[in-house]
């Protein structure tokens, strides 16, 4: 029996793994019980058995990565079932799990090598500013539902983390080119070598640029960007007890966006063009001890900065952070984790655009610990019971346990079952936003003037979510992996209006309506999530996967608020992919996706279906050249509706070739 691990040329989907081997029988060649034994780590913060693993996971390989012929992040995630995602104009994203999408989603935590990207002013992703190459990519894994008891606040909805190779995996040289429509153009240069005699390092620059997209009229949308990133990692083990990593990056982005003077970002008001601009970076240190007993304790810092100028308002961030985490020696039928952290974010938002805040300028620290015990209660059952525990500068102590129940009868089956509680910590926008929303002449002499104001007084949203799920390895072509779930939110955001407030006179009357941030509403979703996994031979292997979700929602008595139940159902109910992937013969690949996502529930953006496909030679050892084509069968079409003060533009057809080199 050979032992594969999620590495290499291992595809790894839906959490179960196939070995490929060009030009041989290879996808069904990994035995039923290697597939169920891959490791995944971010659901425990330790690497543990897909078979032991009470939650929805999926995992994207290096192979499914390389193959899909996407070059953002957002375009990889497109291929996880249940992941919502949405472009809404060249240069923004909107991207969620589970409900509750926006520019600005403030329920998926997302990490790449451990540094979390979510942002404490708004709670949510600038996914322009989340790029890793491509290439650099071991795995991302993607837990659909709840993964605050390890990972704390904001870890609601969701939990995406990129995972990078170590240096060692990416020694010598490597060139890539890419020319087409969509990204105008693409470069990437990395070199990697030996860093002593323990150690290795890479560095590389990549440079983006991606075209404008057209506005709904058919006019330009102006909303091209570029992006200049650079970056390094360095390892350096000493034996099997001690490691060491040191990574950073740094980025500039550069381009444009439709603005409009309405809140509603619509085209019924003149719009104009605005320049959008970032720059930033982040270093990360970490360093992990396997002590001779199995022990294992890490200790992570990082600090994180960016300058971003968008919407006309000028944002700046600074975030350190640091973790320890120890991994206990399993004593009797207990695995412990057990961790701590402290981050601090310093954050400033000046006046100039359509938004200010009432501090312009703020830090937030935030304490945690967490405890975590996976326990064997039978030989082939698991009960994983934990908390994690937070103070932060908004509401103080907050609380988020989780208890987990897995069971394997026998190596082809997995069933699991868990419940979850996490919450939403308030943001800066939450606590303090000062914002003109509309000003609407009633009469020749009367104007109405609406306004949003943040509070001190809003509260953290609340989840409870009861989710189980099955994995079967039916047969060595075969498998299945489904989740099904039903989630209770409590105290979610709502704009309370007050009492109108006259000024003025005798003419123009101003009257002034203020809406206030609180928490009086609630939800319950349910839903679920299945992929099917089928190795038709050794050259063809198909994947298929459905997500569905319902999302019913309420206001709590005395609410004035008319604004949420429609704001809240940007998300289809039903979503449907198929990916194909053929060795046509020893040098030669072809993969297709096919997705179908419905209409969103509010109808700001139709239904689609969306078709790419990937033509790949190998040419000798050291040249591969691919041609992608994105949106073959329809160009032209919107995803999302309008984000605040930005005009969506249309998706639009790309085709592009691209080229590597290693050396």
């Amino acid at each position: 029996m050979r032992t594969v691990p999620c590495l290499g040329r291992l595809m790894c989907a839906g959490g179960l793994a196939t070995l490929e081997l060009w030009g041989q029988t290879g996808l069904a060649e990994a035995s039923l019980e290697q597939l169920l034994d891959i490791q995944v780590t971010t659901v425990s913060k330790k690497e543990q058995k897909l078979a032991r693993t009470a939650a929805a996971v999926f995992v994207l390989g290096p192979e499914e990565i390389r193959r899909s012929g996407a070059l953002t992040l957002p375009d990889l995630l497109r291929l996880v079932p249940g992941v919502q995602v949405a472009q809404i104009d060249a240069n923004a994203w909107a991207i969620a799990i589970r409900g509750f999408n926006s520019r600005y989603s403030n329920m998926v935590l997302v990490l790449v090598d451990g540094r979390v990207v979510y942002n404490s002013t708004f709670s949510g992703v600038y996914w322009d500013q989340v790029d890793v190459p491509v290439e650099d990519i071991e795995r991302i894994e993607v837990i659909r539902g709840p993964g605050a008891t390890v990972w704390g606040a904001n870890a609601v909805n969701g939990v995406i983390n990129v995972i990078t190779r170590p240096a060692k995996a990416t020694k010598g040289g490597l060139a890539t080119a890419l020319v087409g429509s969509g990204p105008a153009a693409q470069g990437l240069l990395r070199y990697g070598g030996q860093a002593g005699a323990r150690g290795a390092y890479r560095t590389f620059a990549k440079y983006s640029r991606f075209a404008d997209q057209k506005l709904a009229d058919g006019r330009a949308g102006a909303d091209g960007w570029s992006r200049m990133h650079g970056g390094f990692r360095a390892d350096w083990e000493w034996g099997r007890t001690d490691g060491l990593t040191v990574q950073g990056d740094w980025f500039a982005n550069r381009g444009s966006q439709t603005r409009s003077p309405s809140f509603l970002g619509n085209l019924a008001a003149p719009v104009f063009v605005e320049d959008l601009s970032v720059n930033g970076g982040d270093l990360l240190a970490r360093w992990k001890h396997t002590s001779p007993g199995g022990a294992e304790t890490s200790v992570q810092a990082y600090y994180d900065t960016y300058r971003r100028m968008d919407l006309g308002t000028r944002e700046t961030s600074d975030a350190a952070d640091l973790d320890v985490q120890h991994h206990f020696v399993p004593f009797g039928a207990h695995d412990v984790v057990a961790g701590a952290g402290f981050r601090a974010v310093r954050s400033t938002m000046r006046a100039g655009g359509p938004v200010s805040l009432a501090q312009p300028e703020r830090t937030d620290p935030l304490f945690s610990a967490f405890l975590q015990d996976e326990i064997q209660l039978a030989p082939e059952l698991w009960l994983t019971v934990g908390s994690k525990f937070e103070h932060n500068s908004y509401t103080g102590f907050e609380y988020e346990p989780s208890a987990r129940l897995a069971w394997t009868p026998g190596s082809r089956h997995a069933l699991w079952t868990a419940a979850s509680r996490a919450i939403r910590q308030p943001n800066r926008v939450e606590n303090g936003i000062r914002v003109e929303l509309a000003s609407i002449p009633l009469d020749a002499n009367t104007v109405l003037t609406t306004r949003l104001n943040g509070t001190a007084n809003f509260r953290s949203e609340e989840l409870r979510d009861f989710e189980a799920g099955y994995r079967a390895q039916w047969t060595q072509q075969l498998s299945l992996d489904a989740t099904a779930y039903v989630i209770f939110h409590r105290r979610l955001t709502t704009l309370e209006a007050q009492a109108p407030r006259v000024t003025g006179g005798p003419s123009p009357v101003r009257i002034d309506q203020l809406l206030l941030y609180s928490n009086m509403a609630k939800a319950r979703d349910y839903g679920g999530e299945v992929s099917l996994n089928w190795t038709i031979n050794g050259r063809w292997r198909v994947a298929a996967s459905y997500a569905l979700l319902r999302l019913n929602l309420s206001l709590e008595p005395g609410s004035t608020d008319y604004m949420t139940l429609i704001s809240f159902r940007t998300n289809p109910r039903n979503q449907i992919g198929l990916r194909s992937q053929v060795n046509l013969w020893r040098n030669l690949e072809w993969d297709q996706t096919l997705a179908w996502v419905q209409r969103l529930e509010t109808g700001s953006a139709p239904g689609y279906v969306r078709a790419d496909s990937r033509f790949g030679w190998r040419l000798g050892e050291f040249a591969q050249v691919s041609i992608v084509g994105q949106n073959l069968l329809r160009s032209g079409y919107p995803e999302f509706g309008n984000s605040p003060w930005l005009v969506r533009t249309m998706t639009a057809r790309k085709v592009f070739g691209r080229i590597s080199w290693t050396f």
